[in-house]
């Protein structure tokens, strides 16, 4: 198509990769150009005056493969919607001309009604044999144009013949063969052509020719001349009946009746396969049969259209189904005279694992349906009938001549059941017994012919010693040999407390504290060598004694004492690693606000003090409020990590460190330490808790369990961190007082700067923070935001101070006394709680209480 524009301007304009040139296009392709490119060649050509011939005719010449060619038309005709200007130029300046090359993918063959061709099939589509070969882009029966003028072409108006002399005598002549039927030659009367075959034309202008120039013939002849066929007329022929998109197409006149069936999309569900029959002449003149094409690839019958034909596709007459074991299940289309051998044909025969000796029919009656059964030697005279349906059945799922053994032996599986084959003669085909067989017994499953089984216990050791007689086997018989590790239990040991990698490892003869610690991954640094306990199953008859317990001393060369070494483990021994006592990592508080030198400081002794720290911090500065010191401290609810959490979050930094500062190094300790490190599991999941931790988590779900249990239990809000009120005045004065506190893992000591402001907030008519004036009373700040609510119940109002001490109004007869306001204080002015009004029902059950009372007062006094 536009081969001749791609040429020209994708070498001239954009390099194109695939090496473009004028004269090969043959490496060229289609789907790696995109939208724009192909829409700017398109206008090129447009520009150029080509039209849709002269482009196709030299994409040819140049070695563009049809393929290209054929995406290169549903490429543009996506992107168009239709036929280009291109093609209404050519069919405007001539009145014949080669087939219209229309662009959309519906419109390939030059179809009339542009109709798009659905391509998901149904169900019952995808059943029916050669549905799908007419909806295909892959196969479109698209005429090959790239080839000589066939000898049976038969002229018509609107075909070019094209006549050159060359030679003696140099002459080149395009006729068109008009709609009358004739060509006229210049200075010669017309000549009626239409109705020829080629090869007829070609006699005819030789013996005119032969008359006009004397060199043309003879021995020796000095004049030559060529017939050939130019553009070829567009013909307009009718396909209807069941076909998917019936109606009038113009195709060229080389289409043939697969062409036109490609056009129309095919037939349709009730569409024949077989008998699709072309009108020529208002006569039947061919019969095409699809499956003719479909077995053998020959197009029997395929005849080159005529303007005028009409292609009818009527219903089918008889179709049936086959499934099961065939290699091709389906519906297929039978002619009256074939057979069930003709069905298995077009099914691709039986598959690997039909039952090939009797095939099952379903057959509609006249009431009702019927069962037949045909034997094989019945296939090629059983006539199906419209409607039935073969089912072809699968061979059993067992075995006429097999044997299984299984267990110790070298070589399980399945074996084949020779005449006389006996017990010893299988063990030797399955390479004898293994070294760990229980040679008191085996056993013969046998199954009956009624599928009963039966149990054969064997003496493996008198038979394998001949003091018994060999068994014969029978077919299906599966012969089991046991193991001596089938009949006892698996044997485990367990490790666990300060070890890499501690848990359940299977148990070695001879394998002692030291293997099993080496097998763990080693002593972790906190584990003692003068705790080691091994816990063992008590096996003696004494019911006062659970378990044996061994301690053993190691050091962290894993080297044990000798008597100690003498210890071997037994299956299902636990050994446990003790931690050595008062080990742990630092633990760290933070100190912030108005200290000389805020930060985070490590616990060094476990009685450490407030003051201490507050000593290592330089004390406060001159800006400091004590008064408003806190310390936020982590309840027994908190999360704490273990110290084995704690380490690993180490070590997994330091490798996160080696990865991106030591990315270039090529050291080997360096690429050894990260490998080691790369082994260490730091999900926290499966970290081994604390102690604290699990007591920790008992206490808050019991807490949680008393408050949905008991109604007197409101609103419990478990927190995993709680402010602790702080009189840091009194620890600055008395170090080591009851008022300095002894610090924990994780506490947090802040120390505010000074504070001016006052904040009200509660049942009050303006919340606000208010600067502090010490002349002002707790009344005067509630006045300065606007007085009471009267939701507001005064008796209940407090005050917080800066360091998280509560203070709440106090009454003494008719007098309130309210708390002392300091900087940084937080008012708070509670709510009175809603009543309620006693509802028309609760009112009569109160009335109908008063009225029992009454009449129980009364009879108690008469």
């Amino acid at each position: 198509m536009l081969s001749l524009c791609l040429s020209l301007s994708l070498v001239s304009n954009l390099g194109y990769s695939q090496s473009l040139n004028s004269t090969n296009l043959s490496s060229i392709n289609i789907d790696e150009l995109s939208d724009e490119q192909i829409l700017n060649y398109l206008k090129q050509a447009e520009g150029s005056g080509y039209t849709q011939s002269q482009l196709e005719a030299f994409a040819r010449q140049r070695g563009m493969p049809e393929s290209q060619i054929s995406k290169l038309k549903m490429r543009i005709g996506k992107l168009t919607g239709g036929v280009s200007s291109i093609e209404s130029s050519s069919n405007q300046a001539s009145t014949s001309g080669r087939q219209q090359i229309v662009m959309s993918e519906g419109e390939v063959f030059g179809k009339l009604s542009n109709t798009p061709r659905t391509k998901s099939l149904t169900a019952i589509q995808q059943k029916i044999y050669g549905y799908d070969l007419f909806q295909s882009d892959n196969l479109t029966f698209a005429p090959n144009l790239n080839i000589p003028t066939p000898k049976d072409y038969v002229l018509g108006p609107g075909d070019e013949i094209h006549i050159d002399l060359w030679g003696a005598t140099q002459a080149a002549s395009t006729l068109v063969v008009s709609n009358e039927g004739t060509i006229r030659p210049e200075n010669l009367r017309p000549i009626y052509v239409n109705g020829m075959t080629m090869e007829e034309f070609e006699k005819l202008v030789s013996d005119r020719l032969a008359a006009i120039y004397s060199g043309l013939g003879g021995d020796n002849p000095s004049i030559f001349y060529q017939v050939s066929l130019g553009n070829i007329r567009t013909i307009n022929v009718s396909i209807v009946g069941e076909v998917n998109n019936p109606g009038n197409y113009a195709l060229n006149s080389l289409s043939t009746v697969y062409t036109a069936l490609y056009a129309s999309g095919g037939p349709t569900e009730n569409g024949t396969f077989r008998k699709i029959q072309l009108i020529r002449d208002n006569k039947l003149f061919k019969e095409v049969d699809i499956y003719e094409f479909l077995q053998s690839g020959i197009k029997g019958n395929d005849e080159r259209l005529m303007s005028g034909d009409i292609i009818i596709v009527r219903p089918f007459t008889m179709r049936v189904e086959i499934d099961g074991e065939v290699r091709r299940p389906g519906l297929y289309e039978l002619n009256d005279d074939e057979s069930l051998s003709d069905l298995l044909e077009y099914a691709s025969g039986f598959s690997n694992t039909a039952y090939r000796s009797l095939i099952t029919t379903k057959r509609n009656g006249l009431d009702e349906r019927e069962v037949l059964d045909v034997n094989v030697s019945e296939f090629d005279s059983f006539i199906p009938k419209d409607g039935d349906f073969f089912q072809v059945a699968s061979i059993l799922e067992r075995y006429s001549n097999r044997v299984l053994i299984e267990g110790a032996v070298y070589r399980e599986g399945e074996y084949q059941l020779t005449d006389g084959l006996t017990l010893m003669q299988l063990i030797e085909k399955a390479a004898g017994l293994r070294g760990d067989v229980f040679l008191t017994r085996a056993t013969i499953y046998r199954t009956n012919e009624d599928f009963s089984q039966n149990i054969i216990p064997i003496d493996l050791s008198k038979l394998m010693s001949g003091d018994m007689e060999d068994i014969r086997l029978q077919k299906e018989d599966l012969v089991r040999i046991n193991s001596i590790y089938d009949l006892s239990e698996e044997f485990y040991v367990q490790i666990s407390g300060e070890i890499t990698e501690g848990g359940v490892y299977p148990f070695f003869n001879q394998m002692t504290v030291q293997d099993l610690i080496v097998l763990s991954g080693g002593l972790t640094e906190g584990a003692t060598g003068a705790m080691i306990e091994v816990s063992r199953r008590n096996k003696d008859a004494n019911l006062n004694t659970s378990a044996e317990i061994f301690n053993l001393e190691i050091d962290k060369s894993l080297s044990l004492d000798y008597e100690d070494r003498n210890l071997l483990l037994e299956p299902f021994d636990q050994v446990y690693i003790r931690r050595t006592p008062g080990y742990t990592v630092q633990q760290q508080v933070t100190i912030e606000g108005e200290v000389a030198v805020p930060g985070v400081y490590s616990i060094g002794r476990k009685d450490e003090r407030i003051s201490d720290i507050l000593k290592r911090a330089k004390g406060l500065t001159q800006y400091a409020y004590p008064e408003g010191a806190i310390l936020i401290r982590k309840t027994e609810f908190s999360a704490d990590k273990s110290n084995d959490q704690i380490s690993k979050e180490y070590l997994q930094q330091l490798r996160s460190k080696l990865l991106n500062e030591g990315a270039g190094l090529k050291n080997m300790s360096l690429e050894m330490l990260i490998g080691r490190l790369d082994e260490i599991e730091f999900e926290s999941g499966s970290l081994e808790s604390s102690d604290d931790a699990i007591g920790g988590s008992f206490k808050k779900d019991l807490i949680e369990d008393v408050a949905e249990s008991d109604s007197l239990v409101r609103n419990v809000d478990i927190q995993s961190q709680e402010p602790v009120a702080l009189d840091l005045n009194k620890i600055l004065e008395e170090p080591g007082s009851k008022y300095d506190f002894i610090l924990k893992e994780g506490d947090v000591i802040s120390i505010p700067g000074r504070l001016e402001t006052v904040r009200v907030a509660g049942e009050v008519t303006s919340p606000l923070n208010l600067r502090y004036d010490k002349s002002y009373s707790f009344r005067d700040y509630i006045d300065q935001s606007g007085g009471f609510l009267q939701t507001a119940k005064k008796g209940r109002s407090y005050v917080q101070y800066p360091n998280g001490k509560r203070k709440g109004t106090k009454r003494f007869l008719f007098f309130k006394f309210y708390p002392k306001i300091e900087p940084g204080t937080t008012i708070f002015v509670a709510r009175k709680p809603e009543r309620r009004g006693l509802s028309t029902a609760e009112w009569l059950a109160v009335a109908s209480s008063l009225a029992t009372i009454a009449l129980t007062v009364n009879t108690l006094s008469n």
